[in-house]
This record gives C-alpha cells, sequence and structure tokens, in this order.
C-alpha cells in the first residue's frame, strides 16, 4: 500500500522509511528487539497518516483560505487502520477511501505516465532565437518533433530529421497551445517554447496538486453540481452519473487584489433583470474618480442613487442590456459576496486568458445555464427564460432544489477526451499549496525521528 504513494499524488517522504527486518527469525537481544519496535511504529504511523491523507488530504484547506467544508467528518483513522489490519488483503482496503470522481481517476493515471517519463530522460531544447512561422526552418524543430511526439500532440509518421515548421507540426504546437492555456495560434513564442521545456516532473507535481485538492471535496451532494474551474476559465454542470451535461466558458477576478475565492455553496434563486448594487469599495476606487471627470456619468450608464435609512447613500445600476450583470443572476447567498451571472461584454470570452471580473463569476451562456439550475422547476423552458432576460420586470425565482456549486482551484488535470491540461498558475496557489506541503513533510519527519528516538533506552 507504500509502493504507490507517489502515483496517488502523495510524497513518498511524507511516510517513514521502513526498517528492515533481520533475515530469519528475530533473537531476543535488545537492539533486535529496539529494531522490531521502531519498525512497528513506523508502520503504524505510516498507515494511519495513508489513510488520514487518502481520505481527508493532507492540508487542511481553511490554511491556504479554501473554504470549504469537512471532507472527513466521521473518518476516524485509527479504527479504520485497525479494522483492515485484521483483514485478509489490507493494502487494498485503502482503495476506496480516495475520490471516485471520474475526473480524480483520469487524473490519476495521467500523473502515473508523468511519473514514468519522468524516470527518462528528458529532451534538451536548444534556444529559440526569435519566433518561428509555419513554413520556415529551423534548428529548434528536429528536437521539437521528439518533445510533442512524447506529449500526444504529434501524431503519425514523421521523418525525425526535418527541420521544416510544416502543417502537422503546426498544428501539434496549437494542440500544445491549447492544453496549456495559451494563445492557439500555432506559432511558436518564446512563452510557448517557455512551456514546451517545463521538466516533466514538474507538470506531475502539478496533477498532484489537483488530487490533493480533490480530496477536500465532499463526496456526495443533494444534486449535481455546478463546478467552477478558476485557472480553466470554464464551468461544467454534471448529471446525476458525474458526466457533463453542460460547459461553458467563464470570467474569473482579477489575479492581482480581485481573486475569485475558493468555496463551496448553492444556487437558491434565479434573478431575471437584476439590479447591480455596487459595492463601496467599486464605489470608492472607480464610480467616484468617474463621476469627477463626468458629471454625467451616472446617468450615461444607467445608474442611480440609492438613499436608505439613516441617511445611507448607495449606488445601483438599474436592470437592462447595459448592466453589468447581464440579464441573469445566479444567486448563491455567501461570506465573500460572490454569484455567478451574464455580461454585456462578451468580446472578453474570446481571450485564452480571462480573469477580468472584480470576483464574481461571468458566464458565457447565462440562458443555457439556467435551463440547467432550473430544469425541476415546472414550465421554466428555454423560450420562457429567454422572454423573461427580455421582459420589463426584475423577478427572482427560488430554485426548486437548490444546486450545489463548487469553485475549485486545479491547473493540471485530465479531460474527458483523455487530453491533459496544465494551465498557469494564475493566482498562485500552487505556489502556495506546495510550500505547505514541504513544511509538511518537514514536520512529519521531525516527529518519527522524536518517536523513534524515544524507543531507544
Amino acid at each position: 500500500m507504500f509502493r504507490d504513494v507517489a502515483g496517488r499524488g502523495l510524497d513518498p517522504d511524507d511516510y517513514p522509511a521502513f526498517l528492515t527486518l533481520p533475515s530469519g527469525s528475530m533473537d531476543t537481544t535488545p537492539d533486535s528487539a529496539i529494531t522490531f519496535t521502531n519498525f512497528e511504529l513506523q508502520l503504524s504511523i505510516g498507515a494511519l497518516r495513508l489513510a488520514s491523507d487518502l481520505r481527508c488530504g493532507r492540508i487542511d484547506p481553511h490554511v491556504l483560505h479554501a473554504d470549504l467544508p469537512s471532507s472527513c467528518e466521521g473518518f476516524q483513522p485509527a479504527e479504520f487502520v485497525w479494522r483492515v489490519s485484521c483483514g485478509q488483503n489490507p493494502s487494498a482496503e485503502f482503495d476506496p477511501l480516495e475520490p471516485a470522481a471520474p475526473g480524480y481517476l483520469r487524473t490519476k493515471i495521467a500523473l502515473r505516465r508523468y511519473l514514468d517519463f519522468a524516470r527518462t530522460p528528458q529532451m534538451i531544447l536548444p534556444p529559440l532565437r526569435g519566433t518561428v512561422h509555419p513554413g520556415q526552418s529551423s534548428d529548434n524543430i528536429v528536437a521539437l518533433r521528439t518533445v510533442l511526439t512524447r506529449t500526444g500532440d504529434l501524431t503519425g509518421i514523421q521523418d525525425a530529421a526535418n527541420p521544416l515548421y510544416d502543417n502537422p507540426m503546426v498544428d501539434a504546437v496549437r494542440a500544445f497551445q491549447v492544453r496549456h492555456g495559451l494563445t492557439p495560434d500555432g506559432l511558436l513564442t518564446a512563452e510557448t517554447y517557455k512551456q514546451l521545456a517545463v521538466p516533466t516532473q514538474d507538470r506531475a507535481a502539478q496533477l498532484g496538486l489537483t488530487l490533493e485538492r480533490w480530496r477536500w471535496i465532499q463526496r456526495s451532494f443533494s444534486q449535481p453540481p455546478i463546478v467552477v474551474n478558476i485557472p480553466e476559465f470554464r464551468v461544467r454542470a454534471y448529471d446525476g452519473d458525474m458526466r457533463i451535461a453542460l460547459s461553458m466558458k467563464v470570467i474569473v477576478g482579477r489575479a492581482y487584489r480581485r481573486k475569485t475565492p475558493v468555496f463551496e455553496n448553492q444556487i437558491s434563486s434565479v434573478i431575471f433583470r437584476p439590479y447591480w448594487n455596487i459595492p463601496p469599495s467599486i464605489q470608492r476606487n472607480e464610480i467616484a474618480p468617474a463621476m469627477r471627470r463626468d458629471p454625467k456619468y451616472l446617468e450615461k450608464h444607467g445608474y442611480e442613487i440609492v438613499h436608505g435609512e439613516g441617511g445611507s447613500v448607495r449606488i445601483r445600476q438599474r436592470p437592462g442590456d447595459q448592466n453589468a450583470l447581464g440579464l441573469l443572476k445566479f444567486s448563491l447567498p455567501n461570506a465573500h459576496d460572490v454569484y455567478l451571472h451574464g455580461t454585456p461584454a462578451q468580446s472578453l470570452f474570446d481571450r485564452p486568458r480571462r480573469d477580468f471580473s472584480h470576483g464574481c463569476i461571468r458566464v458565457e451562456d447565462p440562458a443555457a445555464l439556467a435551463v440547467w439550475v432550473l430544469r425541476q422547476n415546472p414550465g421554466w423552458t428555454r423560450e420562457k427564460i429567454e422572454a423573461t432576460m427580455h421582459g420589463s420586470e426584475t423577478l427572482s425565482v427560488a430554485v426548486l432544489h437548490p444546486i450545489p456549486v463548487l469553485i475549485v482551484y486545479g491547473t493540471g488535470f485530465a479531460a474527458e477526451d483523455g487530453a491533459v491540461y496544465f494551465l498557469p498558475d494564475i493566482y498562485n496557489e500552487d505556489a502556495a499549496l506546495l510550500a505547505a506541503l514541504r513544511k509538511l513533510t518537514i514536520q512529519r519527519q521531525e516527529e518519527v525521528r522524536a518517536i523513534t528516538k524515544a524507543v531507544r533506552p
């Protein structure tokens, strides 16, 4: 059960190195007794850690500001280890502790493949001198053919010595760019070349971080969930068999100071033709300066001033085609004041990197998402949804069965079509998680040394 921890996205250094017992029968000398005792201690510590890590994850997500409920409620590692130790095949009992989600299983398979790649020598790419365009020849192309064949982006019979940047190579680079969140223009640029040169072990580490984050998530939901993956800029809705029922592009919070948080909630209502109640920070930092520059700014953009109790004043934007929320808002009450909504700025969805919002999530096709969310509400067809969007009244419709929503962060994963994606770490969350895991490993090793030292007389 410990031989393949790396293939599960875990660090072998997190588990005690098991001492080799003397060959033959144990004698009764003090040194042999200490050796055996240390072996049992390390075996027990390793089993307890493995059980907890597979079922709950190694890191408490709240340490990294992920607002997720515990995925470990009621799980007792000591009870589990004691029970399986009495069975016929203890190792096999650990497998069901992992998430059963298809995406987790696909990503684990991809991780094992990349770990195999990492055990073989990696092609060293020669320096790139300027952008290589289709039809040009370059010394870089020969080495690049080997790299792209290994990644699976280049298929078919190739002339390994051909220096021409021909159509098959252009298509392969374009496929690589798509999988790495780059502009899929087929040009061999410095940024594309940089991603091609990333060591395979670093790619394996990205996949392992996604598996760790997956273990933070609850194993079951009251309804099939909607999942937003922040660095992928995409939302997916799943059916009861965890197959994709709907998928579309999204826009998320800016990487600087406007990050979309990782959290779990549920869509409780759909609001047609919503008002946008502008947060105080936006009023202060954006609206007020614009008003000073242009006294008619509020009128031009459909804003109005609302007077509240106690003399309070706030600004909101009236419903309509200009409204920053578009014509639909998906309400999920949460402490972050983040929700899903439409947008009038549809052109932004054409960009490969889409972190432009103040933290909320703009969806590409809000009407299609509303059809999915309201599918159990009688009468809410696509036609009725679009008619209400383009009507004259603001309307809030309670979702008959609230839909769980997961806002997650995964830069490395295997998609439904088998392609393996490695996306930019736009919020530096991978770096933060890696640092936390390294700190944990050091702490665990110190704990084991202290325990085993205490056994010696």
